[in-house]
């Protein structure tokens, strides 16, 4: 087969329905078109398809990649996770040891009032609020009121957060007594309302 055949062949003397007819250079370019189209065919239907299967999977694959290799971080620090939990939990049980139970509330009282006099100050009054329940221990705000010179006060203030049970103060206020200091001439008794919180472990009593 020549270019001179393929010259010679007229499209509309071309019988589709007796291509047994037909020159051997019309056959052998409807064999072409018919390979090229079945190859085309073949690949738009299965190759096509089985490419966009592989994307997928490759993908899929990183992302494995990726929660592997965070896995295998946590499996290797996992001796130092549990170190650090443990670490936490014994920080946590002590805390809970420093929340002081419902039989030591009297006790708790007591220790403030040794502050104040340690101090130097005065101690008029320390009353127990309405209980605050929480999640796992129960809120015990105590009104104090203690009298003393300025210094006198922080260190009471000091003493009470050194306590060896948990309390917290807060809100605070001074006024100016009517007297003076008997240790310290023309120095004013001051007067401190302040509340203390404590926070009790076993939050099932009252």
């Amino acid at each position: 087969m020549d270019m001179n055949s393929l010259n010679e062949i007229d499209i509309n003397d071309i019988d589709f329905s007796n291509m047994g007819s037909w020159p051997a250079a019309g056959k052998a370019v409807m064999a072409a078109l018919v390979f090229f189209l079945v190859i085309a065919v073949g690949y738009w239907m299965v190759i096509g398809t089985e490419l966009d299967d592989l994307a997928t999977i490759e993908r899929k694959e990183i992302d494995f990649k990726r929660d592997f290799e965070k896995k295998q971080a946590k499996a290797v620090n996992l001796e130092a996770y549990k170190r650090q939990m443990q670490t936490i939990k014994d920080s946590f049980q002590t805390l809970l040891q420093q929340l002081p139970k419902a039989d030591q509330m009297a006790e708790l009282l007591d220790e403030i009032s040794y502050a104040a006099t340690g101090a130097g100050c005065e101690l008029m009054s320390a009353n127990f609020d309405k209980d605050k329940d929480a999640d796992f221990y129960t809120e015990k705000p105590i009104q104090i009121q203690v009298t003393g010179g300025y210094h006198q006060l922080a260190d009471f203030v000091s003493r009470v957060s050194r306590l060896p049970r948990i309390v917290t103060l807060h809100d605070f206020t001074i006024t100016i007594g009517d007297s003076d200091l008997s240790s310290s001439p023309g120095e004013k008794m001051l007067i401190m309302n302040i509340t203390a919180k404590t926070y009790r472990a076993d939050s099932g009593e009252k």
